[in-house]
């Protein structure tokens, strides 16, 4: 049996040249911003250690598959976050980001090469992708906060909050999916890379004796 292949259409196929160059212009300015957050993140813990901590437990929260120095990057944004993700994956767990929403900006990998095709696989009658091809580069991304989506196409599933409407406080849905929280020398070694410009981090006060404390902000 013949397999039949089609070209999958890609969502900008018919942008005009000025719309193309305004979404460049975008995506560079998203990671101007993701890369601007990480320094002044790891600017603010290495004049406030005591912090780590912090942003330890931030980053068992909503890194996820995503790489330490993009949890420095939303910590720099959106350091209340809770639950973090693109528009694309709340759209599979059926949630709507709010056009309200401010975007959170992270890198991420990308693709090139060859373009995405479907084909019709015989042995499981079901529709499979080709390799989309190597991957080339990095590219910005815009994330979002779960308390920034609301319920797509049906009442939300865990408390059963209408479409459109922000779900109440007390919903699971907004309770974080904690993975393993970042070892000290993991986020030092980070912080080292992201201020070697700058002299690198230096971790006087992680004993707790740093000045500072309670007080500060």
């Amino acid at each position: 049996m013949a397999t039949t292949q089609r070209r999958r259409r890609r969502p900008r196929s018919n942008w005009s040249e000025a719309d193309k160059a305004l979404w460049r212009d975008r995506k560079q300015s998203d990671k101007a911003t993701a890369n601007a957050s990480v320094h002044a993140a790891a600017q603010v813990l290495a004049l406030k250690p005591h912090l780590i901590e912090v942003f330890q437990e931030f980053a068992a929260r909503v890194q996820g598959h995503r790489t330490l120095r993009n949890a420095l990057a939303m910590f720099g944004q959106r350091p209340s976050a809770l639950r973090v993700h693109s528009a694309f994956f709340w759209a599979k767990e059926d949630r709507a980001v709010l056009p309200s929403a401010e975007p959170i900006c992270v890198i991420a990998r990308r693709r090139g090469g060859k373009k995405v095709e479907e084909f019709d696989n015989p042995d499981t009658g079901e529709t499979d992708e080709i390799n989309a091809g190597e991957w080339s580069g990095f590219t910005s991304e815009r994330v979002f906060d779960v308390r920034d989506t609301t319920p797509k196409n049906r009442p939300c599933d865990h408390c059963g909050t209408h479409v459109g409407l922000r779900c109440p406080d007390s919903c699971p849905v907004y309770e974080p999916v904690r993975s393993p929280a970042p070892t000290l020398e993991d986020v030092v070694e980070l912080l080292n890379q992201v201020l070697k410009d700058d002299g690198g981090f230096c971790p006087d006060g992680l004993d707790g004796d740093e000045d500072g404390g309670e007080g500060d902000e």
